[in-house]
């Protein structure tokens, strides 16, 4: 059913230049460079190969024979000889009785240094890494819900406001206290509490003042972004190669957007519904300039005077996050869409974060490709949900994950090989 503000978009402009010019700002170009932001821990928790610090060698004999000397050597999973990471020889005359590492040499071919590296969270700390991302993983889910809420309450406005500030003054205490497991952990949750929000919102607001022929256009170009970002930041790491510099550059890329956050519009079709029809006209009066068109008196008169939709009790109806199991149908399908996303990220993180830990190449190189395969996959998808419809464009890829990770287990090595 048609309302007064599907009327007013159509008068002001449903697909001008503001609609263009905000997809390719926000929905684009800060997508991208949050998506650097956001996920610039996956790279800077990298396990660098290590061993244990030994002696300079002295002798008149190979590198591998003085190694040899102090580090036990064992079979990895391919059944590769390789030196002990995490053990050392008590005693290099003996050669019996092993012991921890005292410190740590760690290979800086292409990590000058990691959250790992400077902290030695390696061997029997390395737990400190997966507990990091767990946590952080937790702190993501609750505000997902969260901010969603928020978002719906008081307005994307506000919920791309504190999204930024979260990120940005948690990064400064992850970078700050690095030092600290507990204030870096800290840092981590605060900047992932938000999740997508910040880019979720911007992709709101477009859809609330576009047509709906432009909504697949929103979401190709925000997930491009995503990719775009994925495929930069191991470049900008490479180049950088100390994990403080990386997160600083990578974090203070937000910092214009937050300080100009107050030129962010709020979405006019939020206002129209909270019943805030002058802040709603004020914002259409906005859009209506940059299209080059004008909001005619009779259109404001009807927006001023409509009134948005009222629950029974004539207040406006707020949907929490418990509207989506008010229904057996609904809450089945909420708790199969949440352990979809839940598997899809893990799988995502697992396959991200082992690329960028590459020991036999370049790991920038692996993860750079790994983003870019994602481009042609985007592109497809749209495509595909344009022909045969969101349900069959979602079960499709959903699949293809599935027998990807069957083909992996079952043909091992070579397998994962042929599938990277």
């Amino acid at each position: 059913m048609e309302t007064v503000y599907d009327r007013v978009l159509l008068e002001i402009g449903q697909n001008g230049y503001f609609q263009k010019k905000f997809d390719i700002f926000y929905n684009f170009l800060f997508a991208t460079l949050w998506g650097m932001a956001y996920t610039n821990i996956f790279l800077a928790l990298v396990i660098i190969p290590h061993r244990c610090q030994i002696p300079d060698n002295f002798e008149n004999i190979s590198d591998t024979e003085w190694k040899s000397k102090y580090i036990p050597i064992s079979n990895n999973i391919s059944g590769k000889l390789v030196f002990s990471s995490c053990l050392m020889y008590e005693n290099p005359v003996e050669n019996n009785h092993t012991k921890d590492c005292d410190n740590y040499y760690y290979d800086q071919t292409w990590y000058e240094s990691t959250v790992a590296s400077s902290n030695n969270w390696v061997c029997k700390e390395e737990l400190k890494i997966a507990n990091t991302l767990a946590i952080s993983k937790i702190g993501e889910a609750i505000g997902s819900l969260g901010f969603g809420w928020f978002g719906d309450t008081y307005g994307r406005r506000w919920t791309y406001i504190l999204s930024l500030v979260f990120l940005v003054i948690g990064r400064i205490i992850s970078i700050a206290f690095s030092y600290s497991f507990t204030f870096f952990v800290i840092g981590c949750i605060l900047a992932w509490i938000p999740s997508w929000s910040v880019v979720q919102t911007v992709t709101v607001i477009s859809m609330e003042i576009s047509s709906p022929e432009c909504r697949s256009r929103t979401a190709t170009l925000r997930s491009l972004a995503n990719s775009s970002s994925m495929f930069i930041m191991p470049f900008l790491y490479w180049w950088l190669r100390d994990w403080k510099i990386f997160m600083i550059v990578t974090t203070a890329t937000q910092l214009p957007f937050l300080f100009y956050s107050w030129k962010m519009i709020e979405s006019p079709r939020w206002l129209w519904i909270q019943g805030k029809s002058k802040a709603c006209v004020r914002t259409l009066k906005i859009i209506a300039k940059e299209n080059k068109t004008r909001l005619g008196s009779d259109t404001e008169k009807d927006i001023l005077d409509s009134a948005p939709f009222t629950d029974t009790r004539g207040a406006n109806t707020i949907i929490g996050p418990l509207a989506l199991f008010s229904g057996r149908r609904l809450a089945i399908n909420t708790i199969l869409q949440s352990y979809l996303w839940i598997s899809v990220a893990i799988n995502y993180t697992v396959l991200m974060m082992k690329s960028g830990e590459k020991l036999d190449g370049n790991p920038f190189l692996e993860f750079a490709w790994q983003s870019a395969v994602e481009v042609p996959g985007t592109l497809f998808g749209a495509w595909l949900a344009d022909r045969v419809g969101r349900r069959y464009a979602g079960v499709i890829p959903y699949s293809l994950t599935v027998l990807s990770w069957v083909t992996i287990k079952k043909g091992g090595s070579q397998s994962i090989s042929l599938l990277k």
